[in-house]
């Protein structure tokens, strides 16, 4: 059984306040794109199950997708058919890009129909929210709503297909929680996600190039920016080549949503030749990722 886990970007981000059990009530829009990791499962001998991962860094039971496994097991309650899990990754590591929830949502939905375990979305989305904020919306997929501490998920219209020019600088990665909490609560509550909202439910090109000319669409921005000057580079980059670049989740990615295939190929290009990571892709609808 092969099963995908696309990447995601944030078309914006509005961290709220802080919360009594340490996280942050956020809002946020989320969108799927054709990036992804693969996770492959073949049956094996014995009980329970083996993991593989492409990436030696990320190889060890820490991995989300063995705590994906683990939770299904102790739901199952019993000893389940030996399977090997094998994960092979594409989508940069703690990016901002939500590889390692999407890898740990394709083994929730993957196991769950190779062990038969019967188990409805709700149910999955109630066990993903246990394991990342990112999980129940990555069980879901498309472009949608987020809030809360990003569990709560709520569907918006499909965004119309868009190439996606990514890059972040090579060798910077950030700890999510770490940018968080370098945040001031004077930065709470901007940017506030009206205009996106209504550029979506309107299905209006103008109005959401209209959001990414603003310039600052995260509030997690303010907290990566000033401590990395690398980030600032590169989003100058993006705007010398006329691209006005979101900042996706925690980071370093940024991106831009580009309508021409000739021009997001010689973006793409041009950032990659001036030492960063680049990847080219599109945005995708949930029909395309289910």
């Amino acid at each position: 059984m092969l099963i995908r886990a696309p990447a995601k970007i944030n078309l914006g981000l509005t961290v709220l306040g802080r919360r009594t059990d340490g996280y942050h009530d956020i809002a946020t829009v989320m969108q799927q794109l054709s990036l992804a990791d693969t996770i492959v499962l073949e049956p094996c001998r014995g009980r329970g199950y083996t993991f593989f991962c492409s990436s030696p860094a990320l190889s060890g039971r820490a991995n989300l997708v063995c705590r994906a496994a683990d939770l299904l097991c102790k739901r199952a309650g019993a000893a389940l058919p030996g399977v090997k899990i094998s994960l092979y990754k594409s989508i940069p590591a703690a990016a901002g890009l939500g590889g390692g929830s999407s890898d740990a949502a394709a083994a929730l939905k993957g196991l769950n129909a190779y062990w038969a375990l019967g188990l409805s979305r709700t149910e999955l989305a109630e066990l993903g929210a246990q394991i990342g904020s990112d999980v129940p919306y990555c069980l879901r997929g498309g472009t949608a709503l987020a809030r809360g501490r990003g569990e709560q998920i709520a569907p918006l219209p499909p965004l119309p297909c868009y190439w996606v020019v990514l890059a972040l600088p090579r060798g910077l990665s950030l700890a999510t929680g770490q940018v968080y909490s370098a945040l001031e609560p004077t930065q709470f509550g901007q940017p506030p996600l009206e205009p996106l909202l209504r550029a979506l439910r309107e299905r209006s090109a103008e109005l959401l190039r209209e959001w990414f000319s603003r310039g600052a669409l995260n509030t997690l921005e303010e907290a990566v920016l000033p401590a990395h000057p690398s980030l600032k580079k590169l989003k100058s980059q993006f705007l010398s080549l006329g691209l006005p670049a979101a900042l996706s989740g925690s980071g370093p990615t940024y991106f831009a949503l580009v309508e021409d295939i000739s021009a997001a190929r010689e973006a793409a290009r041009a950032l990659e030749e001036a030492g960063n990571r680049a990847f080219l892709c599109w945005t995708a609808s949930q029909e395309q990722q289910s």
